[in-house]
């Protein structure tokens, strides 16, 4: 369970900002949603049109999280705060607008029933088209226009000069490229590996198929889609077609690789690919050798919509 990954939700989910009659009513749907782990429910109750697929995937995410046998969660409406109020301002410094300006907050409570752990989501919404609805940020147009004239190469050197790093030295490297090799135009095994997985992972999310997935070759996928749960313990299979359905947004598909760098058992390959929600999704993945099987480490990536 992911409960405590408050801090990652409160500085996302803020970007998701609340169809009901009143704010009260709203917040008395969402969480019977919630409880249910009704992902469409939940959905519709939100405006999230021009919002990106991370985004969207933690709402989604959030909805598996509380519809848990473990876990109660609680929904109430509050006004804007100065927290987050600010925490607007600095993502209009990401380069995010608010579709629709937000009213108030909904405040998710999230417990887990033995008292072990807590967290708080705070969700802000407004009304649309006459409706109360969660609703969300959305790139500005410059900012949209600054992505599009942003290179391959570009996001590349950005990963560079944040530094590579190295296992070996414990430290991050920002000479990896010096000491590494270039890669054919298909970028080589790497690059075919990647092309194959992520072919045959889209293919097993449109057959909403997590046993597929588990079995197309990518390494994070068997993690986290397989019939058992850390512990060893068996996971329902509506329960993992519903984390497949949520991590899809974030799955990579029609991937194209442009060439790329290896060094050792490390490889980056500029790609240009498709998100979850049909977004150009473009950069540079960090490709590493892991038991034989090359698998995504790393990624710098820009997405935006077609």
């Amino acid at each position: 369970m992911k409960l405590f990954r408050t801090a990652l939700l409160l500085a996302l989910l803020p970007l998701l900002s609340a169809c009901a009659g009143s704010p009260e009513s709203l917040a008395k749907d969402l969480q019977a949603a919630f409880e249910k782990g009704d992902m469409d429910a939940v959905l519709a109750l939100t405006q999230l049109d021009g919002t990106p697929s991370d985004l969207r995937f933690f709402l989604m995410d959030q909805v598996i999280d509380c519809g848990a046998a473990d876990t109660a969660c609680a929904a109430s409406a509050a006004p804007l705060d100065d927290d987050f109020k600010k925490s607007l301002a600095g993502l209009a410094e990401q380069g995010l607008e608010a579709a629709v300006m937000p009213e108030g907050l909904i405040v998710l409570q999230i417990k887990q029933k033995d008292g072990q752990g807590s967290g708080k989501a705070q969700m802000p919404y407004a009304k649309v088209d006459g409706k109360y609805r969660l609703v969300a940020q959305r790139y500005t147009a410059a900012k949209l226009a600054e992505m599009r004239a942003t290179t391959n190469q570009q996001i590349f050197d950005k990963m560079l000069a944040a530094g590579i790093y190295d296992s070996a030295a414990g430290e991050r490297r920002t000479d990896w490229k010096d000491t590494a090799t270039e890669l054919p135009a298909d970028g080589g095994e790497p690059g075919q590996v990647l092309v194959r997985t992520s072919t045959a992972l889209h293919a097993a999310v449109l057959a909403n198929d997590p046993d597929a997935a588990v079995k197309s070759g990518d390494g994070f996928a068997k993690m986290v889609l397989g019939d058992k749960d850390y512990d060893g313990k068996p996971v329902e299979l509506e329960l993992r077609k519903a984390k497949l359905r949520a991590q899809s947004m974030r799955f990579l598909h029609e991937v194209k690789v442009s060439g790329g760098w290896i060094r050792g058992e490390e490889a980056v390959l500029l790609v240009d690919a498709k998100d979850g929600i049909g977004w150009i999704s473009r950069g540079a993945l960090f490709m590493s050798k892991n038991e034989g099987q090359w698998g995504i480490s790393g990624k710098q990536l820009i997405s935006y919509p077609q």
